[in-house]
């Protein structure tokens, strides 16, 4: 009976023991499901912070978005208002944005930019049949609205080589690789001078068949011939730009939104001799063609757009060096006559220099604006690669 007891003890401390409760694995998933509830209320708490900081912040338009109000509640302004409103060509009237928040039709400007000290206005402008509304805000050293005038001028003026110089009173792009591309909604335009008043003539850069005119085919009874004058007030160029202004036809170089840009100017419509030297624009100024919005450019602004001294009359064909302003390939028309004959006007060949050419050619239309002064830039440094870009 020992020995069989014996056997069972042994028999019993040979079998394998009972598994372990599974009380400890519950308890680590108990913990790990602690720690992910703790982590998710964590991040719960961070979101509603940031959703609250965000909300609070709101007030903290860009500045772009505060210029829109400013505009939007300028116009808002004017409708009640419209006795108020410029009523000469070119004229001016400025609202300010603290009359416009007293009048409830926008936030002060404290409000929008919360610890910023900013100002505000909107200049309104008669231009033509419209009326422009331009806001300008100024947030100290952190944000000012910039007009394209003065991004162009801070390419300071130089005396020599590519660029922007001081003469006869404006400001001219001179030489073969300057940087005053503008990009328009429709097309992109170069910058020939900055005027007195500082406003931005420009030229289209590039042009297509459908850009294509007479300059006039009317019957000439000196050539007895359909031989057309050089008179531009009556000349068919005139038309066909005329109609391109005011889109009566399918060419679309101007957008609505690019016309509000724009403002009026004095075309240059005086003849001048091929052997004249005179490039101060004196010759062709001598006869104005008032409050036009579309046009094409002068012998003397063609001219001075060369860095070669040699080109100094009319038609020397030095003017075609050094100078952005010709298109290989392209005979354009310039505005300018000849003052020899009345059936004769100007034209640029497609090596680059001036000819005379009889008005009833069939020639490339390269038409010129001008930009208003208070035009906004948006980006861009007038590069080809980089145009200036408006607001």
């Amino acid at each position: 009976m020992n020995e069989n007891k014996g056997k069972e003890i042994i028999s019993n401390t040979n079998q394998p023991e009972s598994p372990k409760p599974v009380k400890d694995n519950k308890e680590m998933k108990k913990k790990l499901m602690r720690m992910m509830l703790i982590v998710v209320g964590i991040l719960v708490v961070f979101l509603i912070i940031i959703l609250i900081f965000s909300f609070l912040g709101s007030g903290n338009k860009s500045y772009e978005e505060i210029e829109q109000d400013l505009k939007n509640a300028a116009i808002e302004y004017y409708e009640v208002q419209s006795g108020l409103l410029p009523r000469e060509e070119g004229e001016t009237i400025t609202v300010r944005a603290n009359t416009l928040a007293d009048a409830e039709l926008m936030k002060p400007l404290s409000e929008l930019r919360e610890g910023e000290n900013c100002s505000g206005r909107v200049e309104v402008t008669k231009v033509g049949d419209n009326i422009i509304y331009t806001p300008y805000l100024e947030c100290g050293d952190n944000y000012n609205t910039k007009e394209l005038y003065k991004a162009v001028l801070e390419q300071k003026i130089v005396t020599s080589g590519n660029g922007l110089y001081d003469l006869n009173g404006e400001k001219v792009y001179r030489g073969d690789d300057v940087n005053n591309y503008v990009s328009l909604d429709n097309a992109i335009y170069r910058i020939v001078k900055v005027t007195p008043d500082n406003k931005l003539l420009l030229i289209l850069n590039e042009v297509d068949s459908t850009l294509s005119s007479y300059y006039d085919d009317r019957y000439n009874p000196t050539k007895r011939f359909n031989s057309g004058f050089n008179d531009y007030r009556i000349s068919r160029i005139k038309e066909f730009l005329d109609d391109l202004y005011s889109s009566k036809n399918d060419i679309k170089i101007l957008s609505k939104n690019d016309k509000e840009k724009l403002a009026s100017f004095n075309l240059c419509i005086g003849k001048r001799n091929a052997t004249e030297t005179n490039n101060t624009n004196a010759i062709e100024c001598s006869d104005v063609l008032e409050n036009q919005m579309i046009g094409l450019l002068t012998a003397s602004d063609y001219m001075n757009a060369s860095l070669d001294a040699n080109c100094k009359a009319t038609t020397d064909k030095s003017c075609q060096n050094y100078n952005y302003l010709r298109l290989k390939e392209t005979e354009w028309w310039l505005l300018t006559g000849n003052a020899a004959n009345d059936y004769e006007a100007y034209i640029v060949k497609s090596n680059g220099y001036i000819d005379i050419n009889t008005t009833s050619g069939y020639k490339k239309i390269r038409p010129t604006i001008m930009l208003n002064n208070n035009v906004m830039i948006k980006s861009g440094n007038g590069s080809a690669s980089n145009p200036f870009i408006l607001k």
